[in-house]
């Protein structure tokens, strides 16, 4: 009987502890951005954009961010919207962003980008809002 209880407790400690490290690493991830500032995370974001690295851009935004052709035209919302925008151009390494100017005040980074997709450029600018280390909603402004 005490044979079966240790084992009853190891397996339970091996469950829980598998179980809590899958939760610390969702946690962690978070924490890793939540400590940045907006700046911060929206020039990661630049970086792995011109990286071609979708997996790491994907995490720098919410599950559910919005999407807006400026001021309030919603494009679509939740990352996997993105991943229809984005997901193909990176996996060509067909598409990259030059930041002409940025600034920043509060939640909020606002860019001058030049966006160029298979050699034609577009500008805009970019209108970021970050919470919690994520970016929650986009506006781009295109089109000048």
């Amino acid at each position: 009987m005490k044979n079966i209880t240790i084992l009853g407790l190891i397996i339970f400690f091996f469950i829980a502890c598998k179980d809590n490290s899958k939760t610390s690493n969702a946690k962690d991830a978070q924490q890793n951005y939540s400590n940045l500032t907006p700046l911060a995370v929206v020039t990661k974001r630049m970086n792995y954009f011109n990286e071609h690295n979708y997996d790491e851009f994907i995490k720098l935004y919410n599950t559910n961010v919005e999407v807006y052709t400026y001021p309030d035209k919603l494009m679509g919302t939740g990352s996997d919207r993105l991943g229809s925008i984005f997901k193909k151009d990176f996996e060509n390494k067909a598409v990259a962003v030059k930041v002409v100017n940025q600034m920043d005040n509060g939640p909020y980074v606002i860019n001058h980008e030049i966006v160029t997709t298979d050699g034609k450029e577009q500008k805009y600018i970019s209108i970021y809002k970050v919470e919690k280390g994520l970016i929650s909603t986009v506006s781009f402004v295109r089109g000048f």
